[in-house]
């Protein structure tokens, strides 16, 4: 077939690609992302391990183990490139566009037109999380494409080459997402059910792709064995999920701290003996005495493997099952209703501060059209052309369905969320596509038994997953309703959409007032506040911090006093600073040192909304309860015992601020710093800059030294801003798991130390 016949024949294809690709293009660099989410911060951190060598020794203290190949597809970009994320986004978008090759090929093996298959793959192209996830770092669109792939292949039932290969991809997608184990043999035992000849033929024929799927996965699971110490297949997450799944029928309520304290008294090696024995208490083994906990607990941390934590946390799991088994199975049915409905402020979704207008309009709507509106329109549609494709007698119809139904009965098995579905999205759009395609022949189904069956099916799946009846829940004036999915008032996908493009004004007069405020044009500032629709919340941060800066910090403070800023830990860091004003710096360290505060480490919201006084002899103390607003990209200060001083970590890119420190002649930065890198790793050179000027490089060492700088002449009176620069390293996994509150799965990735800073 010559290229122009083929471009004739596969151009809905084409326009899909196309389509798919300008939507990447336009999502590139422009999601509204506020940190990593979700399990990013994991999937990195041990990315980079393997990247420097150390093999997958970063889940050696975690609280689980993973499935090996999405960090190793990680690692090999860090090789490649640094940790460079962008090049990975690139990759993963290849991937996705792949993704929508793939879904054309399955629908035209189904026997589907062109057309109707190009409708498949333009859906799936234009579908936002299969658009979105690649610029994210989830496992979602690697794992799909190996799926896909797998399942093009297996679509040959009589070419055994194929199955091998097959076989392959789905030994690899497995090693991606350790779920898929469970799926194998269903594999199996549907080529033995579709496939022809003797019964030994047969066999051979089904048992082809678990044979090859095992030749990837048998030395993986000899080698997770060994690391972790027990016996160990693709890894732990099953055991920690079915624990808090367990545990969340248990206690009739969602809350990882049971499971995750019960990990943490395995896994802490800074936690004495007492406080382990509290951490397990309240566990179902400890209840009733297992002595396998009991004889863990009296043994060091150091010594329990990660195999030791799977056997203890799947019995801690089937112990709280066999006594309230009734309520496991409501959670279940619970969790399988939450999988088809919509969470409209899942992580994944990107939706953090919705209600405050911070999503982009532009955003808002795709959210609602591309993921909300298409999936709900989608599902029903899914149902009817699963049983249109069945009757076509398409044996790869059946294996769709079997991937389907072993997804909605295992996810809420453990605990579901909307993005175990994305998995699913591409063949649920097949499917839809296939009854858009039949629509002439819907009438038939009306006399047929067998499809009033199916589309019954479809409405009672519609209306769990788009909850049209929320209208009608009993509820109080202003209360959120308990049935919204994608109909019904708050916190439906639809209500949640009216809100955010409704507080949208809201939001762009607050960035008003912050880019006023980050620019200190007083002018621009008074204007800001002046504007109707900037919100209280705002207004309680921008008027007292203006008082400040015209010299008025004691009028600062009774304008904090008659309104609340959004969060508590701004209305202590705001008194803090008019206090700082005001000369009393005793009281500022007071306010600014407290719990509250520290839990957020605002450094970057004081960098941008503070503009504190002058330093005492212009020098920055870190961690001294008085450094917010002086520095920038710092982590929070904590004393280190091989330093024996308390410092703050400083990430790649760090800020320090001196007011009003030029003299109008040459001057000096002096730095007491460190870099206590792990032994294998050599510590980083780092760079010095005054703006875009360059001051000079220094090597940190081990131990505290002081490392000084000369500093150009600037006019007196003007402010010495300091950027400094360099690589880092990431820290062992139990940093992450001490991330807690509102640092929760933001990973640290540590530089330098840093005691003080002067200029001289």
């Amino acid at each position: 077939m010559n290229s122009r016949l083929w471009f004739k024949q596969h151009w809905p294809l084409i326009l899909a690609l196309c389509c798919g690709l300008g939507l990447r293009v336009a999502l590139w660099g422009n999601l509204p992302r506020l940190g990593l989410i979700s399990d990013e911060a994991e999937y990195l951190a041990a990315a980079d391990w393997l990247a420097n060598g150390r093999g997958f020794a970063w889940h050696t203290g975690y609280l689980w183990t993973r499935a090996p190949l999405y960090p190793l597809f990680l690692a090999a970009h860090i090789v490649l490139f640094g940790r460079n994320e962008a090049i990975i986004f690139a990759s993963q978008s290849l991937l996705s566009l792949v993704n929508v090759g793939l879904v054309y090929a399955i629908s035209r093996q189904l026997g589907a037109s062109s057309r109707t298959a190009g409708g498949a793959a333009l859906l799936s192209a234009l579908s936002l999380p299969l658009a979105m996830y690649p610029q994210l770092l989830l496992s979602e669109t690697l794992f799909i494409c190996l799926l896909l792939a797998a399942f093009w292949l297996l679509a040959r039932l009589h070419h055994r080459y194929r199955l091998f290969i097959g076989g392959f991809f789905l030994g690899l997608a497995t090693l991606t997402r350790g779920l898929l184990l469970g799926f194998l043999p269903l594999v199996t035992l549907w080529l033995f059910w579709h496939t022809t000849g003797n019964l030994r033929q047969r066999a051979i024929t089904a048992l082809l792709p678990l044979l090859s799927a095992g030749c990837l996965i048998g030395p993986w699971a000899v080698y997770a064995s060994r690391t972790y110490g027990g016996l160990i297949i693709i890894d732990t997450t099953g055991a920690y999920n079915l624990a808090l799944g367990a545990r969340t029928a248990y206690d009739d309520g969602r809350s990882d701290a049971p499971t995750r304290n019960f990990v943490l008294a395995l896994l802490d090696p800074t936690l004495d003996d007492a406080t382990r024995v509290a951490l397990t208490a309240n566990s179902c083994l400890a209840q009733n005495g297992d002595p396998r906990l009991q004889t863990v607990l009296t043994r060091p941390v150091t010594s329990i493997t990660q195999a030791e934590r799977q056997q203890l946390l799947t019995a801690e799991g089937w112990c709280l099952i066999r006594a309230k088994p009734w309520a496991f199975v409501a959670k279940t049915l619970m969790e399988l209703i939450d999988l088809l409905q919509i969470n409209y402020s899942g992580d994944e979704r990107l939706v953090e501060g919705f209600a405050l207008g911070r999503l982009p309009e532009w955003y808002t709507l795709a959210l609602f059209v591309l993921d909300d509106t298409l999936y709900i329109v989608a599902l029903p549609l899914a149902v009817l052309g699963w049983a249109t494709l069945k009757r076509g007698r398409s044996e790869l119809a059946w294996l769709i369905g079997l991937w389907l139904l072993y997804n909605l009965a295992a996810a809420p098995l453990l605990f579901a969320i909307n993005r175990f579905r994305t998995p699913l999205l591409p063949f649920l759009f097949i499917m839809a596509t296939t009854t858009l395609a039949a629509a002439p022949r819907w009438r038939m189904w009306l006399v047929d038994r067998r499809g009033l069956l199916y589309a019954t099916f479809a409405v009672l799946t519609w209306l769990i997953a788009a909850t049209p009846y929320a209208y009608l829940e009993p509820r109080a004036d202003g209360a959120p309703s308990q049935w919204a999915s994608y109909f019904g008032p708050y916190p439906s996908a639809l209500a949640a959409t009216q809100i955010a493009w409704q507080r949208r004004p809201q939001y762009h007069a607050f960035e008003r007032l912050a880019e006023a405020v980050a620019n200190d044009d007083l002018a621009a500032w008074s204007q800001a506040l002046a504007d109707p629709d900037l919100p209280p919340y705002a207004r309680a941060i921008g008027e007292p911090l203006l008082a400040a800066r015209n010299g008025q910090p004691t009028i600062g403070l009774e304008l904090l006093a008659q309104q609340q800023p959004l969060y508590l830990w701004q209305a202590a860091v705001i008194r803090g600073e008019l206090l700082r004003h005001m000369g009393d710096l005793t009281a500022a360290r007071q306010i600014l040192g407290q719990t509250l505060v520290d839990d957020w480490n605002p450094t970057g919201w004081a960098w941008r909304w503070l503009h504190p006084p002058p330093l005492p002899n212009h020098r920055i103390d870190l961690a001294d309860d008085n450094d917010l607003g002086y520095i920038d990209g710092f982590y929070l200060g904590e004393f280190d015992p091989i330093l024996g001083a308390t410092v703050r970590w400083a990430g790649e890119t760090a800020h320090l601020r001196f007011p009003a420190a030029a003299s109008g002649r040459e001057r000096q930065l002096c730095l007491r710093a460190a870099a206590n890198w792990p032994v294998d790793l050599s510590p980083p050179t780092l760079n010095v800059w005054l703006y875009d000027t360059m001051l000079g490089r220094f090597r940190p060492q081990p131990q505290l030294q002081e490392f000084c700088l000369p500093l150009p002449a600037q006019p007196a009176g003007t402010d010495y801003v300091i950027t400094i620069t360099g690589p880092g390293f990431i820290p062992d996994a139990l940093d992450l798991v001490r991330r807690q509150g509102p640092q929760v799965g933001q990973l640290r990735i540590l530089s330098f130390q840093l005691d003080w800073a002067e200029v001289r």
